[in-house]
């Protein structure tokens, strides 16, 4: 069985509290991603920001802040697929971070669970 470290995406793209909506979507496009965490001044996880919750803001001139989840979900770089997909599943989210030694290591998306298990 595969592990999130064979399909997870690195290395991470973040993003600021403090960083314009506009500017944050035009990161999106030129990037071509669909998630990022944001790191606070301490350098710590506040928050993630989703294509779902840019599409919802109506105001570009808000901060990423003002737009963000706070709750992120976390997952293990040697842990299975499928245990992402369960805690996926389970809390009805689209991105795991990945972490190891108190370090954002990768993203996982829905996708390349989906893309995971269609390679097996």
């Amino acid at each position: 069985m595969k592990r999130i470290e064979d399909i997870m995406n690195a290395p991470v793209v973040f993003t600021q509290p403090k960083i314009k909506v506009a500017n944050l979507k035009d990161m999106f496009t030129r990037k071509r991603i669909n998630a990022v965490p944001v790191i606070g001044d301490d350098g710590g996880i506040s928050g993630i920001v989703s294509s779902a919750d840019l599409v919802s803001c109506h105001d570009e001139s808000m901060l990423v802040e003002e737009i963000m989840s706070k709750r992120v979900h976390i997952g293990v770089k040697h842990n299975s697929v499928k245990d992402a997909a369960n805690k996926m599943v389970k809390f009805g989210v689209h991105h795991l971070v990945i972490m190891e030694n108190a370090q954002v290591v990768g993203m996982v998306s829905s996708m390349d669970i989906m893309r995971a298990y269609a390679e097996e």
